[in-house]
């Protein structure tokens, strides 16, 4: 008996802890002038309460290119204009809203901090461009 309570509670507890790691990491990328080209991405996502189990999807150009959790980084290389969505991940994503934001390739880097926003019954993730210094200052 003990042992199939044992079995059903990793059963419905290992999704829960699998699903809120992102595939982004908890080190700042090294910010490098771009390659002749291409355009840097630098994304980093807020820490806090709100929204802390949901992970944030980040797509560019309709690719998916990171998962990421409270506190996490990711750097993306893009060698043509781009559009920027994140939306939530997962099923406690659902409720999440979502935000966009565009910009041309011109050579050189950009940063974005990813937050949340929320309302009196709903929250949705923002993402807002900064400038480098503000990107380091984040976290």
């Amino acid at each position: 008996m003990i042992k199939k309570i044992k079995l059903l509670l990793v059963f419905f507890l290992l999704p829960a802890i699998v699903s809120c790691s992102g595939t982004g990491t908890k080190t700042r990328p090294s910010i490098s002038q771009s390659d002749k080209g291409n355009t840097n991405l630098f994304f980093s996502r807020d820490g806090g309460f709100i929204g802390g189990g949901v992970l944030a999807k980040i797509e560019v150009n309709g690719n998916e290119i990171a998962k990421l959790g409270t506190k996490e980084y990711t750097r993306y290389t893009v060698s043509d204009n781009f559009r920027i969505q994140v939306s939530g991940a997962g099923i406690g994503g659902m409720t999440m809203g979502s935000d966009s934001i565009s910009g041309i390739m011109n050579n050189s880097n950009y940063f974005y901090i990813i937050g949340v926003k929320q309302g009196l019954f709903s929250a949705k993730f923002t993402i807002n461009e900064t400038t480098e210094s503000g990107y380091k200052q984040s976290q």
